[in-house]
């Protein structure tokens, strides 16, 4: 896995993301842990598991990552 894979395979239907509650539990924790909105949380595991060749939770957080409404990204607050 040092290379970034050219095709990013994506999670099956049955057995992907099909918990919706898990996955939303799993972002919840994700953005806990890193204190941050939820596609920068995503995008902190996903990378976090490439470093470390966890290959299947890669594709799982690069799939939430990819899935994130836009609309769930919320401003940093200010040091102010």
């Amino acid at each position: 896995m040092s290379k970034l894979l050219k095709h990013t395979p994506r999670p099956s239907n049955e057995t992907g993301a099909k918990d919706d509650v898990a996955v939303a539990a799993a972002v919840k924790l994700a953005m806990e842990v890193y204190g941050c909105d939820a596609k920068t949380a995503a995008a902190h595991r996903a990378i976090e598991a490439w470093v470390e060749k966890r290959e299947g939770e890669f594709t799982f957080w690069l799939h939430i990552f990819s899935t994130q409404n836009p609309d769930s990204i919320r401003p940093a607050p200010s040091a102010g």
